[in-house]
């Protein structure tokens, strides 16, 4: 299989190369970690190639998230034949429907997909628990088929890379980001790990990252200061 870059600077370095084609990845973290910037700039990444990509969102309007990318000096305009974006809300009467991305995915030939959050699916199958899995391994699933590569954010109560929990749904995606906040002195330090990337190799250190202008820019060649004093802590 065939490795595309990610569009995220310093990710490709951690994943050896680049993502899998057709690979499913969860990107998990809690509010404020930088969740939906990072699959924006996955969705960028094709089009910056001249690649259609989807973008799904249930918690942003179309507007609403094309002023947070002009926020980051990032212009979603510029990209108007490559860039699609469907509104699913979370409440109302429209029902969830595959039809209208599939149908979408198949007339512009699109291969990446972003659907930004996962909790929509909670919402659609909020009264019972295997229904919720079976409902996101079969959209996972229909993406594949269709030759898509998927990122799908989420949120994650626990911050603390020591004492992570798994969510059930975390072992259905191919490949599992954690972005998190760890405190440093007074603030905090914004710090992703690839906690499983399954078929292939990639790093298994925690990095730092920045948003800043252009959007997330990760540090791979240095440790995140935050938990190198954590270390020091638990010597003494």
């Amino acid at each position: 299989m065939n490795k595309i870059k990610s569009g995220i600077p310093g990710l490709d370095e951690i994943l050896k190369g680049g993502i899998l084609e057709t690979s499913s990845i969860l990107v998990s973290g809690g509010p404020g970690t930088g969740k939906s910037i990072f699959a924006l700039q996955f969705a960028l990444g094709g089009m910056n190639n001249k690649e259609p990509s989807l973008y799904i969102t249930s918690e942003e309007t179309k507007e609403s998230l094309k002023e947070y990318a002009l926020s980051l000096d990032i212009d979603l305009e510029s990209y108007k034949n490559l860039f699609f974006i469907i509104e699913q809300g979370i409440t109302g009467e429209k029902i969830f429907s595959l039809t209208e991305p599939i149908d979408l995915i198949k007339k512009k030939k699109i291969k990446r997909v972003v659907l930004d959050s996962l909790t929509f699916f909670r919402y659609v199958y909020a009264k019972n628990e295997l229904e919720f899995r079976s409902g996101v391994l079969d959209f996972i699933l229909k993406m594949r088929d269709l030759n898509v590569t998927l990122m799908v954010t989420s949120e994650k109560s626990s911050l603390d890379l020591d004492s992570m929990n798994f969510d059930a749904q975390d072992f259905l995606f191919r490949g599992l980001i954690i972005l998190t906040k760890v405190r440093r002195g007074s603030s905090f330090e914004r710090v992703m790990l690839v906690s499983k990337m399954r078929g292939q190799d990639h790093l298994l250190d925690a990095f730092p990252f920045l948003i800043k202008e252009g959007g997330i820019t990760i540090f791979t060649k240095q440790l995140p200061f935050s938990l190198m004093s954590k270390d020091d802590e638990k010597k003494y």
